[in-house]
């Protein structure tokens, strides 16, 4: 949408200007100006050299805007579990043991399936943000085509709730935001996800569907869930599918070879750490309706998108009808701003 977010690990990144701030709040009130009015010139002086994303969540002498908490019902709480076709000591089985053996161990490492509660608080002094109204729209927008949290690669962080905004509306609202304030420009690439390079596909599954009924059977790592809302088995779907030559990543590499596969599946070999590019939810229900759904997405160029919806219909035997392309409405966005 035309914004730039810095690189907050780098040295080039955002930093509240407080002398900034005290020259301008001094000037204002010198000049016999209240202080609501000195006070809100002086906090776009400290910010004018801080990018869009950092004035929401906070940089160096700037505190986040907002807090996002999260109540969630005792009995919707489950211990840490993972699922996997492959029996103990198998690749799969023995990564996915070995990364997560720490929440596996833990009686304190907890996830959740089913309702709770944000809430968003806005905190005072925020200039003229709209906070919760950017937070909210920014949720809608993770709901729709995305998810929350930690762990995305990994299955985790599919949500929906009430209330949410159109995605359009969302992208509306921020596309605004961007445009009324002063931004400082981008001073060189970043390899940050792109929207104008997102694909977004979700699968409908059968009950009956011969890969989901295999699932249903997975060797299960960690603590047996007590829901049957979701089977956690996104790590087979994602990496390999034990038994057969299926796997997104399996896949991907006979066609593209090993350099690109890191690019896009990510890879902490050799000291050398790649986020993936592609994320792969959990098999899930909705509203405890029969059959069961997929969601993957992407920051890919649109080959590697089409690529990954044929494969992820040949490991599942689906058909066209069964897919749903959900980015359709954000292309057509992006197109337009383009123009």
């Amino acid at each position: 949408m035309g914004g730039y977010a810095c690189d907050p690990t780098s040295e080039k990144k955002c930093q509240f200007d407080a002398k900034a701030y005290d020259e301008e709040y001094k000037r204002h009130l010198e000049a016999n100006e209240s202080k609501e009015v000195a006070s809100k010139c002086a906090l776009e002086a400290g910010l004018k050299e801080v990018c869009p994303a950092c004035r929401l969540f906070g940089c160096t002498g700037w505190k986040r805007r907002f807090k996002l908490e999260t109540f969630v019902d005792a009995n919707q709480i489950e211990f840490f579990n993972l699922a996997t076709l492959d029996k103990k000591n198998s690749f799969n089985n023995w990564w996915l043991s070995s990364i997560f053996e720490k929440s596996i161990k833990s009686d304190h490492s907890n996830m959740t399936f089913g309702k709770f509660n944000l809430v968003i608080t806005e905190f005072a002094n925020s200039t003229n943000l709209s906070i919760s109204s950017q937070v909210h729209s920014l949720l809608s927008i993770m709901s729709t085509i995305g998810s929350i949290g930690a762990k995305n690669q990994y299955g985790y962080g599919i949500f929906d709730f009430k209330d949410k905004k159109n995605i359009i509306d969302s992208l509306e609202e921020l596309k605004l935001f961007l445009e009324n304030i002063n931004q400082i420009q981008e001073t060189g690439s970043t390899n940050f996800y792109s929207l104008d390079k997102f694909w977004c596909y979700e699968f409908t599954l059968a009950e009956d569907n011969k890969t989901v009924l295999r699932f249903k059977k997975a060797n299960i790592i960690g603590k047996k869930s007590n829901s049957s809302q979701y089977i956690p088995v996104s790590f087979d779907i994602r990496y390999k599918l034990p038994g057969t030559e299926l796997g997104l990543r399996n896949m991907f590499l006979k066609k593209y070879g090993k350099q690109k596969t890191r690019q896009i599946f990510g890879t902490i070999n050799n000291n050398e750490k790649i986020g993936s590019r592609i994320f792969v939810s959990h098999i899930f229900r909705k509203n405890n309706n029969a059959g069961y759904f997929l969601k993957i997405w992407g920051f890919t160029d649109e080959d590697i998108g089409n690529f990954i919806e044929s494969k992820t219909k040949d490991m599942f035997g689906l058909s066209s009808h069964e897919v749903i392309r959900k980015d359709i409405e954000l292309k057509d966005f992006f197109g337009g701003c383009k123009k």
